[in-house]
């Protein structure tokens, strides 16, 4: 069967048919599902791909471009988003017949890497993706949160706020490895689909904001979700923790939030809502769990497209295993002059530095995994010298993705 199934990019009048597939393989109205598809401000039909059989679309896919930030410049990235396949075609190859499409695709249009929200991390590790972040949940009573007295200088969101609030965003995307550059068009997009925002007003500056909403759990526990919070002064970080501390619209609060938050130590108490101890005194303090996948696509210019560490130079001779981008695996010279990289073929008959395949050297590329630490694993082949280089070289806090960058 799977011989006979075509993957190809959609027309333009084929959204119905993308908004069928996503409704019956992520739920929802397929009508809501087609007017999401045809507001969406990141993507359109140009980027989107579908499987046939016999006629019939049986799956979808998605891949659109995104600038992503990694220590400190942005890198082209092939964002992959609604894989599906309609239930009875399903375990038979479609879904990665789909991938190894979008993978080439990738490659052809220039992205140097790819990412996506995974629904099974060992599945999309079969096409090269390994994860490169961590995300903390956490669930926190209000009451045990510091009240700072900054909190009087929040208050609800304007329209008017929203320029002040994409400079905030802009200014920490050199400093926030994993954040997407967003377009004025994906600000509307997210304020429309977000609409409670509190803000810090300091004098009419706004330096500061969070993104929330509250729902109710079906033993009447009131839960106010924080999907983003931005702060660039200390002032504006203590003004929001304390509103969320004071406010008395929820009982518990939840936030997805990247390892080196500050709310930890926000804390009266380190503990989790309903924490559970855990051999003798150890009290729950979050949920870590597995963040965004990426993976190369092209080996080259991932690693010409970011900085290393200033002052530091050096080559090594690098060979990386990639069972569908075979131009990835041709042996380079790679060096490093004052963290700025280059690239260059290497001899074949010289036996590489360094020897890995391409999920692992996403992953020390991304700073989630050290040379070292791979080589223990047995997955990153270099002698300790050169393990000790990379690692000076790479610096960066693994990847950590907000919620309004989800897709």
């Amino acid at each position: 069967m799977l011989n006979r199934v075509t993957v190809r990019p959609i027309l333009a009048d084929e959204l119905p048919k993308v908004a069928r597939l996503r409704a019956v393989g992520f739920g929802g109205d397929e009508r809501r599902v087609l007017q999401r598809l045809k507001q969406q401000p990141r993507y359109n039909y140009s980027h989107i791909i579908i499987a046939e059989y016999e006629g019939e679309a049986i799956g979808t896919a998605t891949a659109f471009p995104v600038d992503m930030w990694l220590s400190g410049v942005p890198v082209k990235v092939g964002a992959v988003a609604g894989v599906t396949v309609l239930p009875e075609f399903r375990r038979k190859g479609i879904a990665a017949k789909m991938m190894e499409f979008l993978i080439v695709r990738m490659f052809a249009e220039g992205q140097a890497m790819s990412a996506l929200f995974p629904f099974s991390h060992k599945y999309y590790r079969q096409f090269g993706y390994e994860t490169v972040g961590d995300v903390h949940a956490y669930r926190i009573n209000p009451q045990n949160l510091t009240v700072f007295p900054e909190g009087h200088k929040v208050r609800p969101y304007q329209p008017d706020d929203l320029p002040m609030m994409r400079v905030i965003h802009k200014a920490q995307l050199t400093w926030r490895n994993g954040w997407f550059t967003r377009p004025n068009e994906w600000w509307a997009w997210l304020v429309n689909r977000w609409p409670d925002i509190m803000v810090y007003d300091n004098d009419g500056m706004i330096e500061g904001y969070y993104f929330y909403n509250i729902t109710t759990t079906d033993r009447g526990e009131r839960v106010l979700h924080l999907l983003e919070f931005m702060a660039t002064e200390d002032e504006a970080y203590r003004g929001l923790i304390g509103y969320l501390a004071a406010q008395n619209e929820a009982d518990v609060i939840e936030y997805m939030a990247p390892p080196d938050t500050l709310l930890r130590h926000a804390l009266r108490q380190p503990y989790a809502d309903e924490a559970v101890t855990r051999q003798w005194v150890f009290k729950d303090l979050c949920h870590v769990t597995p963040g965004m996948m990426a993976r190369i696509i092209n080996l080259p210019a991932a690693l010409t497209a970011r900085f290393y560490t200033r002052g530091l130079s050096g080559e090594r001779t690098l060979k990386v295993h990639d069972r569908f981008i075979p131009t990835n695996e041709e042996p380079l010279v790679f060096r490093i002059v004052d963290g700025r990289a280059e690239t260059r073929p290497a001899d074949n008959g010289k036996r590489p530095d360094i020897e890995t395949d391409i999920g692992t050297f996403t992953q020390v590329l991304c700073g989630y995994i050290t040379p070292t630490d791979a080589r223990r694993l047995g997955r990153f082949h270099a002698d300790e010298n050169t393990c000790s280089w990379l690692e000076k070289a790479i610096t960066d806090t693994p990847l950590y993705v907000p919620a309004g960058d989800w897709f």
